[in-house]
């Protein structure tokens, strides 16, 4: 998926191609660089209560309407547009500008409530500053247009407003690009976020998409985990959820290690320590997920008993009296179905296209040589595989809340673990110790995660590789985790220097008797 600086950039390429090559059809180039300037005040309209529109931001919107009056003046002086073809690069940049107002809106539902944690670095004043110098870096693109059409113009008065024309969007961009020097340049790495749906892997995939591919799984991942947090979603996580979550991430980051062992077969030295460390930090922390799902092995949720321990076939007499009950059937909370998406996925790169977690006997894996193709290199392998601890930190801070949440329908057949009553049942509501333990299990996966996101960031570091991801979720992380103090929205994105993990409240047990 296109990011905003990608697509801030492939306006700004349309834009020099407009002015190089201009069209022979100069009505038509001015009614298309018309529309580019009505597309260009789009990204500057995202003030809101938390970050007002700065002054600066106001005089580039106003430079630019002032444009756009000289522009409709120089429009009023030509014949009409003919009918022949034009060339399409300034509707070209026009759409790309379009879809950076189409990023920034995804993250925000039709209320302008937020979607992901990403929304809130949105709302700060650096942010929007962002948004102002690259709008200014087009406005100047646009004014080397303006210089062409006046050059090629024959009428002095239409040459006169095309110069206007020009020297608005020149003041424009000179004066917004003078007052941003704050601008939070990681807001660059965002794009366009993805509905909580999964998508899933096939043999016919290519396995040089795989990278792209687990990336938009993440940013699934970390929608999921912010909906948990934030009460946004009408399926919550039940227990079975949560212990075959946890499951497949931990098959996500055994797998993620052998491709790394795998590549540091095919490097020198000191960049095959380099990724054998990260795999070994990357078998800690699925030794952590794997811990958390433990904990759920003696705990049934009523509500959606996947999971559940070995029961006993009903007697003769039960059978007789049919009072057999059958299990419910319920259907998968989407982030579980992504998870395993995402651990078949790098199975794929390990293994080939044709690899499922239930294949009975581990295939050869592929070559070394193959994958690192396949990634474009060690440093982008490492910044692919980056993604999955960072949206895995997200869903770990999470999983306590969707304990609370699903708390009322937990029973285990534990007896030292089972709340006290007169009830004599296998299976009764699980102790708050026990639950404790659930939580305690999800913290320290915080750690686990942060260890290999810092690792596979210091790989890709060496290999030369920028992650401009990692300031924006460094981000994102302060914002959840200060969230998750007060299990409520946060106010203001914190900055990316800040840690992103903090303790966790823990969450208030109610018990309630239940059987099965």
């Amino acid at each position: 998926m296109a990011t905003l600086d990608e697509l801030f950039d492939t306006a700004g390429a349309r834009l020099r191609t407009a002015a190089a090559a201009p069209s022979s059809d100069r009505p038509t180039s001015a009614r298309h660089l018309d529309q580019f300037l009505s597309a260009l005040t789009e990204p500057l309209g995202m003030g809101d209560e938390d970050a007002p529109q700065s002054s600066v931001t106001s005089d580039l919107v106003y430079h630019l309407r002032k444009a756009s009056d000289a522009l409709q003046s120089a429009q009023g002086l030509l014949p009409s547009p003919g009918g022949g073809p034009a060339e399409g690069h300034l509707l070209d940049a026009a759409a790309a500008v379009h879809a950076v107002r189409d990023v920034i809106e995804s993250h925000r539902g039709p209320d302008r409530v937020p979607l992901t944690a990403y929304a809130y670095a949105l709302t700060t004043g650096p942010a929007h500053h962002y948004l102002t110098r690259r709008c200014a870096e087009l406005a100047w693109g646009a004014a080397d247009v303006a210089s062409t059409l006046a050059q090629a113009a024959l009428d002095p008065s239409i040459a006169a407003a095309f110069t206007d024309v020009r020297r608005f969007l020149s003041e424009a961009s000179v004066f917004g690009r003078d007052g941003t020097r704050d601008a939070d340049t990681a807001i660059g790495a965002l794009s366009l976020t993805l509905p909580v749906t999964p998508v899933q892997a096939h043999p016919t995939d290519r396995t040089r998409d795989v990278p792209a591919n687990l990336a938009e799984d993440c940013d699934r991942l970390s929608r999921a985990a912010f909906e948990t947090l934030h009460h946004r979603s009408d399926h919550r996580m039940s227990g079975s959820d949560l212990q075959q979550l946890a499951r497949w991430t931990a098959m996500q980051r055994l797998l993620s290690g052998r491709v790394l062992l795998r590549v540091a077969d095919e490097l020198p030295d000191e960049a095959a320590a380099s990724l054998r460390e990260s795999a070994q930090v990357l078998r800690g922390s699925a030794q952590a997920w794997q811990k958390s799902a433990t904990a759920w092995h003696r705990i049934v949720d009523i509500s959606d008993p996947r999971s559940h321990p070995k029961l006993p076939a009903p007697s003769y007499e039960i059978v007789r009296r049919g009072e057999v009950v059958r299990l419910p059937q319920v259907v998968p909370h989407p982030a579980t179905l992504i998870a395993h998406t995402a651990a078949v996925r790098v199975g794929q790169l390990l293994y080939g296209p044709q690899w499922r977690p239930e294949t009975a006997t581990r295939p050869d894996p592929r070559g070394g040589s193959e994958i690192l193709a396949d990634a474009q290199g060690a440093g982008a392998l490492a910044a692919a595989l980056y993604r999955l601890p960072a949206a895995g930190w997200q869903l770990a801070l999470a999983a306590p809340q969707a304990v609370s949440l699903a708390r009322g329908g937990l029973v285990t057949d534990v007896f030292e673990h089972q709340a006290p009553g007169p009830e004599n049942h296998r299976f009764r509501p699980v102790h708050p110790h026990q639950l404790e333990a659930l939580s305690r299990s999800y913290k320290a996966v915080l750690p686990a995660e942060q260890a290999s996101a810092v690792s596979l960031l210091d790989v890709a570091a060496q290999a030369g590789v920028p992650v401009p991801r990692a300031l924006l979720d460094a981000a994102a992380h302060s914002t959840l985790a200060a969230a998750a103090q007060g299990w409520g929205p946060a106010r203001r994105a914190a900055g990316p220097d800040q840690s992103g993990i903090r303790v966790q409240q823990r969450p208030q047990v109610r018990q309630r008797r239940t059987s099965l």
